[in-house]
């Protein structure tokens, strides 16, 4: 196999346009000497002419948002509690979109889905907290109260007034 020789990147040649070219009076010409009007303010990058710019209190988006327009989070809320009927044992009834896909997710998970009964399971976990309903929390004894009233009184940094739990 023969080597190539490397890929070289060619430039374009430069083009001598006498349109382009700056006239040799602007080339040799002071900036102190007088010309055409410049505005005081450059213009190039991030900084637009003067008369094109936003004027001041006037908004680069003069329509804005319309009023009242939802997000996801609220259009979805709104789907879910609109009310369809359904029909259970015989009788139709009126129930939330939201209720309807629960019934329909609870009758797969008894009828032996096992994915309708992981999420029906989950849900439960995650949304019926067991611990509001069942208080099994004891009172405190007098020995738990002593701690508590030490702990406030070392934090509180009266060493010295709280009473010394040593046993003798």
């Amino acid at each position: 196999m023969e080597a190539r020789p490397p890929v070289r990147h060619r430039t374009r040649p430069k083009t001598t346009n006498p349109e382009y070219e700056a006239s040799e009076v602007q080339k040799s010409a002071p900036e102190n000497l007088p010309g055409p009007e410049i505005d005081d303010c450059d213009v190039g990058y991030r900084k637009p002419p003067k008369h094109t710019r936003f004027r001041p209190g006037r908004s680069g988006n003069p329509k804005g948002r319309p009023k009242g327009t939802k997000n996801f989070k609220t259009d979805l809320a709104e789907e879910l509690q609109e009310r369809i009927l359904v029909r259970e044992g015989g009788k139709a009834q009126a129930v939330s979109k939201q209720r309807a896909m629960l019934k329909r997710l609870t009758e797969k998970a008894l009828q032996g889905d096992a994915r309708a009964a992981s999420l029906i399971i989950n849900m439960v976990a995650r949304f019926l907290d067991q611990s509001e309903d069942d208080d099994h929390s004891t009172p405190l004894t007098a020995e738990d109260l002593r701690i508590i009233e030490n702990f406030r009184a070392r934090l509180a940094g009266n060493r010295d007034d709280a009473p010394n739990d040593k046993k003798e």
